[in-house]
């Protein structure tokens, strides 16, 4: 077989069916009209096969990703159905997002162990040593501030001040978790360079930060406040953090495709990871600024609503379960 001749004859081809495709995007598939449906169904069915003749011939990647992205985008219009997006959004909470994180675990693993061995790390040197969280990581930015300092040398938790306007704080500490999140999982880009970085200075600034409670005394009271929400926070960081890792991989380690299609094949799953790390940091916010900083509350409730995160949360992430159907 002249793979030329065969690539040359089946271009027209291909080309018709992106610009119907074209077409449906910008008007919709009510703009074709029934001669043009029934071309669009054959166009599809034709360039499927196409592209299981160019994985059979090993033909070059840049082909192959070509003809996989549109046979994609022609499958979904031709096979489309009333969309209910509300629906897709709850399919993609109750399924899609913890069958992603079952497939991608060796990656979150990973962010766990490259942000918890300097935590311990930076835990341990503080306790024999406080000055270390004074070390600065970053220009004028030590591990522990000045203030948080005064707080643990005082014997006082800094978030007791929280439980007077735990509604505006709410908002305030899930921005500050998301920003965590988003820098973790856009900084794979950086060939997952900055990734590991954020996770690194993260550790080693909650380690020191330990540390030093632990030095003054106050782990108890750390602990109380941590309990509560630190779960879902952590786990939310640390599935973000391997989002990132993915996307770093895939810029390391393109195989067969070049760095571009191998992000390209990649992205999917890491912005559905990351996508789902949204509303377990908006829960853990609302738990850290309802329910962790409360001195009026029995740290027994709060280590109980640490258990409960747990165990709801390994549920959810490793039950496998199905779709549920539109109503």
């Amino acid at each position: 077989m002249n793979v030329e001749r065969w690539l040359k004859s089946r271009t027209p081809y291909w080309q018709s069916l992106e610009e119907l495709l074209r077409k449906v995007d910008k008007q919709g598939l009510g703009c074709l009209d029934r001669q043009q449906l029934q071309e669009l169904g054959r166009l599809y069915r034709s360039t499927s096969a196409d592209l299981s003749r160019a994985r059979a011939l090993k033909l070059s990647a840049d082909v192959q990703v070509y003809l996989n992205n549109l046979v994609v985008k022609a499958h979904n219009q031709v096979y489309q159905t009333q969309r209910n997006r509300w629906n897709d959004f709850l399919n993609f909470l109750w399924v899609g997002f913890p069958s992603l994180v079952r497939k991608n675990i060796i990656y979150i693993a990973l962010s766990f162990v490259i942000g918890m061995t300097p935590f311990f790390i930076s835990f341990a040197m503080t306790v024999h040593d406080p000055h270390f969280a004074n070390m600065e990581i970053l220009h004028g930015k030590p591990l522990v501030p000045d203030e948080l300092w005064t707080y643990a040398e005082s014997k006082k938790m800094w978030t007791d001040q929280v439980q007077a306007f735990a509604a505006p704080s709410s908002g305030m500490i899930a921005t500050n978790n998301i920003r965590v999140a988003i820098l973790a999982f856009t900084l794979g880009i950086t060939f997952g360079v900055g990734t590991c970085l954020i996770l690194i200075i993260n550790g080693l600034s909650l380690g020191a930060l330990s540390g030093l409670c632990a030095h003054f005394g106050m782990s108890n009271q750390l602990l109380a406040f941590v309990a509560g929400h630190g779960i879902l926070e952590l786990s939310a960081i640390f599935i973000s953090g391997g989002a990132g890792l993915l996307i770093g991989k895939s810029m390391l380690f393109p195989g067969n495709y070049s760095r571009m299609d191998s992000l390209k094949a990649t992205a999917k799953d890491a912005l559905g990871l990351f996508g789902g790390c949204g509303p377990m940091l908006l829960v853990a916010g609302s738990i850290e600024a309802f329910i962790s900083p409360r001195t009026d509350l029995d740290p027994n409730i709060k280590f109980a609503v640490s258990l409960a995160t747990l165990v709801c949360l390994f549920l959810y992430l490793f039950v496998p379960r199905h779709k549920k159907s539109a109503q």
